[in-house]
């Protein structure tokens, strides 16, 4: 791959950095997961609006979120079906920290103190005794 953005030879699906905009709510790329230096957006009317069309989808690995006003941060981030959301950037893996997603972004965590009920099976066994 070019250090300039070119799409590899061979088969497969391979965009360069690209920033799709506007994006149709009801198209693949706003609709799909995608991973890579690929960014798909939409005009929204009001917070409201912006964090339905955030949920509109059944994945909810990562986000990001940019605004000046920390109580709208805040309200977003309760608001929106994602695992791990960044405000201001896109910087939210933090090895001390919980990663996963959402609905079919993922099943469990991994990283940080919550990791280890991925691989944790609790089992309760009550056993009578009395005759």
């Amino acid at each position: 791959m070019s250090r300039h953005g070119a799409a590899p030879d061979g088969p497969g699906f391979w965009f360069p950095p690209t920033v799709l905009a506007p994006v149709a709510r009801e198209a693949r790329q706003w609709r799909e997961e995608m991973f890579g230096l690929v960014i798909a957006v939409m005009p929204f009317e009001d917070e409201a609006d912006a964090v339905a069309l955030a949920n509109d989808t059944e994945y909810g690995l990562s986000g990001s979120l940019w605004t000046r006003d920390i109580g709208r941060a805040l309200r977003v981030c309760r608001a929106w079906e994602s695992g791990n959301l960044s405000v201001n950037s896109h910087s939210s893996v933090r090895y001390w920290t919980p990663f996963g997603g959402f609905k079919q972004s993922g099943l469990g965590r991994e990283l940080g103190p919550d990791a280890v009920g991925a691989f944790t099976e609790t089992k309760n066994v009550f056993i009578a005794t009395d005759d």
